[in-house]
């Protein structure tokens, strides 16, 4: 018994090694589901889930911007939300994933292209 608890640490330990690398991907995953089904505008519980994202200690600047811009949708992204998706388009800090999110937003009125579609399928990988 006492050799098993010796070696308990190492099964939290190696989980926890990979739960950076997750969290990271999880918010912009997270934001083009909910882009891929928009129908206008998000719903309560998808405002919920964005609203969460914006709070999150861990979200980044770019993310906390996505997601502000996407919960603030009516049709089109809002024209102080277009202009802060269009600086995180030069932003060096920004991530391609944050930054091809950007673009669909940007792009998008009413409901997602075909081919905003296809885009979002990649990013929720």
């Amino acid at each position: 018994m006492k050799k098993l608890n010796h070696y308990a640490w190492l099964v939290p330990a190696a989980f926890l090694a990979m739960v950076p690398a997750a969290i990271a991907d999880t918010a912009v995953s997270t934001m083009a589901e909910i882009t891929m089904h928009l129908n206008h505008y998000p719903s309560d519980s998808e405002k919920m889930v964005l609203d969460g994202i914006v709070k999150d200690a861990k979200t980044s600047v770019a993310e906390k911007t996505l997601a502000t811009a996407l919960k603030n949708m009516q049709h089109k992204v809002g024209s102080e939300d277009a202009a802060k998706l269009r600086a995180l388009l030069s932003d060096d800090d920004a991530s391609e994933r944050e930054k091809a999110l950007a673009e669909v937003l940007l792009g998008l009125n009413h409901t997602p292209s075909m081919q905003d579609k296809a885009r979002l399928q990649g990013l929720m990988k």
